[in-house]
């Protein structure tokens, strides 16, 4: 538990805020969407926001697993996939989609890229401590959710 003292704190309030930010503009958009009553009619509004916000959090944890991959696990898994000519012709189609939709939204982008480099940033300070991948993942992971989860309940209290 000597690791734990030196956590460093900047880089996990930078986080926290980072993804605090990223709640704030999602409660924002989720009350939008939730005002036209297109999406889930049929529930109530808990209950639409509820499967909104679980969507989220689950996209969230899923880059901040990503993220915290290691590099070679990420290579063995591609090598595989590019074997074959069918797959490597889909793997170019989805990288051109991929950056079509980049240059069309670059705000969505640029909002992506703040929130790995705050992911990225939080990882190598806990790799320096000498936390292991695993550690650094339900670390990463909690203080994710919480800083999302705070900016969202922040908007709901204070921005509406």
């Amino acid at each position: 538990m000597a690791w734990l003292k030196k956590i460093p704190g900047l880089s996990l309030i930078i986080l926290l805020l980072t993804y605090g930010v990223e709640g704030w503009i999602y409660g924002s958009w989720a009350t939008r969407l939730l005002e036209q009553e297109e999406i889930f009619s049929q529930l109530t509004e808990l209950t639409r926001f509820s499967i909104l916000y679980g969507i989220a959090v689950a996209i969230i944890l899923f880059f901040v697993i990503i993220f915290t991959a290691p590099i070679s696990l990420i290579a063995i898994s591609l090598d595989g996939w590019l074997k074959s000519d069918g797959r490597a012709f889909l793997s170019i189609f989805i990288g051109a989609f991929t950056f079509t939709i980049i240059v069309q939204r670059v705000d969505y982008f640029v909002r992506f890229l703040v929130l790995a480099a705050a992911a990225l940033l939080v990882k190598l300070d806990l790799q320096l401590v000498g936390c292991n991948r695993w550690l650094c993942s339900l670390i990463l992971m909690l203080f994710c959710w919480l800083g999302f989860t705070g900016g969202t309940l922040a908007f709901y209290n204070w921005g509406l």
